[in-house]
């Protein structure tokens, strides 16, 4: 009887060396795979990431034109900085600059009001045809 328990001892220790061989290579194979996924795997995630903030970028920008649109539209052609701030819910410094530029594109002149806020006036065909 003791002989047999050795003989089951023994085959135990060969079976558990035997899985302790393959985890150790399985490590060491994931870790080889890992190294030289890992740049790729980075690049990847940098592209994604890179990716989500311009389309979000871009979703903004869209609602910042159509809000100025839709503004001028109810508005005859003009927009101040801080009604357009508050309607697009961005800062005065966002806003000014945004006006600024949409200035530039549409050839928009400005009106200095009394209380220091400027009026942009942008020429439309409906306003030019009226």
């Amino acid at each position: 009887m003791p002989r047999s328990l050795q003989d089951f001892d023994a085959q135990h220790f060969h079976t558990r060396l035997g899985l302790g061989i393959l985890a150790a290579i399985a490590v060491l194979l994931l870790f080889l795979l890992l190294k030289l996924l890992l740049p790729w795997l980075m690049g990847l995630g940098v592209i994604i990431v890179g990716y989500a903030f311009w389309q979000r970028q871009r979703q903004s920008q869209q609602r910042l034109h159509q809000c100025f649109y839709d503004y001028l539209r109810m508005n005859d052609g003009r927009i101040s900085v801080l009604d357009f701030a508050m309607t697009a819910q961005i800062t005065g410094p966002e806003a000014r600059a945004f006006l600024d530029a949409r200035a530039r594109d549409f050839c928009g002149e400005f009106e200095p009001l009394a209380h220091g806020d400027i009026l942009y006036t942008f020429r439309t065909v409906e306003r030019s045809l009226s």
